[in-house]
């Protein structure tokens, strides 16, 4: 089928083009100031957290599938109390995170640009799913990204501040679906 050949196609282009922005994106994130903004949004959300008497048990860490309708890289960053996804006041924000639109915008306009020549007619719903595909790899990346800020999170004054369940944890997942434990604490 088509779409099956485009986004194979798609996954091999991205898979080339990612190692270069990879690096881009971990040379930006050793920054100082961009490791300072990262940790003053999450620093934000645990301050909201705790002026709300939030008890956390989650921080999650979810893609969105709007982004790919949206075409813009966002991610949800929520605290959960103990019911987790079934519970009625996550304190939340948005955030999209400095240079991955930009990369991934990059990657995508050279994609589609280099499948355009193997495959005329690209239709906006295959455009969606080579947005997808490439996605997939920047979600990958900023799940790394979390998984190396943890530590410092957890040092922040504003972490401290947020009342935490005996067993805190970070997840990284799709919105409301499948995800993964990357940092977890047992005891406050």
């Amino acid at each position: 089928m088509r779409i099956d050949e485009l986004t194979a196609a798609a996954d091999n282009l991205e898979k080339e083009r990612f190692g270069s922005q990879c690096r881009r994106l971990m040379q930006e994130y050793q920054r100082q100031e961009r490791r300072k903004e990262a940790l003053r949004i999450f620093g934000g959300l645990f301050e909201q957290a705790a002026a709300q008497r939030k008890r956390a048990a989650w921080l999650g860490v979810s893609s969105l599938h709007t982004s790919v309708q949206t075409g813009k890289t966002e991610y949800l960053l929520a605290v959960y109390g103990e019911e987790f996804y079934l519970d009625p006041a996550p304190v939340g924000r948005y955030w999209t995170p400095s240079v991955f639109q930009e990369c991934m915008e990059e990657d995508i306009r050279a994609v589609i640009k280099e499948l355009r020549s193997r495959f005329p007619r690209i239709w906006q719903y295959e455009e969606a799913e080579i947005y997808r595909v490439c996605a997939e790899y920047y979600d990958a990346a900023f799940c790394r990204l979390c998984t190396d800020l943890a530590d410092e999170l957890s040092k922040t004054g504003a972490f401290f501040r947020m009342e935490k369940t005996e067993h805190f944890g970070i997840f990284f997942g799709k919105y409301q679906g499948e995800g993964e434990i990357l940092w977890q604490i047992t005891g406050k």
